[in-house]
């Protein structure tokens, strides 16, 4: 079975991926063949990625949540302060370094074992120049020296995080076209696909999101971005639903079964928070959002061999 894993954005709040994650291989043995990931979700799936076979899949799970665990505070991830800042706004257009990030992803990810055709890793980066959604395929010579940057870009949200120069160009988060990236997956034809998402979802899928309170001009940055982030989650699995009850007007396809895991309810803490209490707490929720998952719905009326011809009314003039 040709199994695909889509992990989307949402910053800290991806150790709620790596929960149910841990939940999946080594708790249900499910192993996957194909990865895609967005901001966070491309860190995730990067570092997975690096399995060459299912036993170090297990592994590679268990170090994931270890790596998780060993994040003791902000500093592990980004550097701030005052006047770092305003020189950093002035000096790159973004308010942190990714520094501590750019480290662990040299450290935590082997380019020489991600690159093995075992297992095919996807992940998505903005071009600011053009605005334009690119994928970073594992399987193509021409990302593999830069691959691990287009990891970093893929996380670099606007505004808190600068720009990733690569190939003369200038790429940000893949979160601001493609949070969850299904379309992606679908590409590839697998037999099933499992999608987790850092934002829980109500019944008619939309973005259930905790309420807001007026703060300083940081804290309505971060939560304008929720907002925009989780809209677009929740639009790209509105559409791979749409596109899986409409499989049976095209010869030969057939819907994919989809399961959704996503966060019981509101995840503590902001995407920049990696305080190591809510670390802890969202990696424990991912874990039990995986006993559970949600289905997409899927046309269940059987495909005609061949679709309807359409129908006209003859029109007769006396």
């Amino acid at each position: 079975m040709k199994r695909a894993l889509v992990l989307s954005g949402g910053g800290s709040k991806g150790a709620f991926e790596a929960g149910a994650i841990a939940n999946l291989v080594n708790k249900k043995k499910l192993d996957f063949q194909l990865i895609t990931g967005t901001s966070v979700g491309a860190l995730n799936a990067a570092f997975l990625g690096q399995a060459r076979n299912f036993k170090e899949l297990q592994e590679l799970v268990k170090e994931l949540t270890a790596t998780w665990l060993g994040i003791k505070g902000n500093r592990c991830i980004y550097r701030s302060g005052l006047l770092g800042n305003l020189w950093r706004i002035l000096r790159h257009g973004a308010l942190y370094s990714p520094s501590g990030l750019w480290d662990l992803i040299r450290r935590k990810i082997d380019p020489a074992r991600l690159f093995h055709p075992r297992t095919v890793v996807k992940v998505t980066v903005v071009s600011f120049e053009t605005g334009k959604l690119l994928c970073a395929d594992s399987r193509q010579p021409a990302f593999h020296q830069d691959y691990l940057t287009y990891v970093l870009a893929s996380a670099s949200m606007p505004f808190f995080f600068p720009a990733v120069p690569i190939a003369g160009q200038h790429w940000y988060d893949g979160g601001l076209r493609d949070l969850t990236p299904l379309a992606t997956a679908i590409k590839e034809d697998p037999d099933e696909i499992i999608a987790i998402t850092t934002f829980p979802l109500s019944p008619n899928l939309e973005a259930t999101m905790p309420p807001g309170r007026p703060g300083n001009a940081l804290q309505a940055i971060l939560r304008t971005v929720e907002i925009l982030l989780s809209e677009i989650a929740v639009n790209d699995l509105q559409l791979a639903q749409a596109i899986n009850k409409a499989w049976w007007r095209y010869p030969g396809k057939k819907p994919i079964p989809i399961q959704i895991i996503a966060p019981a309810k509101p995840l503590p803490g902001h995407a920049l928070s990696f305080d190591p209490d809510q670390i802890r707490a969202n990696l424990k929720a991912g874990y039990e959002a995986a006993e559970k998952p949600r289905c997409l719905a899927m046309n269940r009326y059987p495909a005609p061999a061949t679709p309807p011809p359409p129908t006209f009314k003859k029109h007769i003039s006396e």
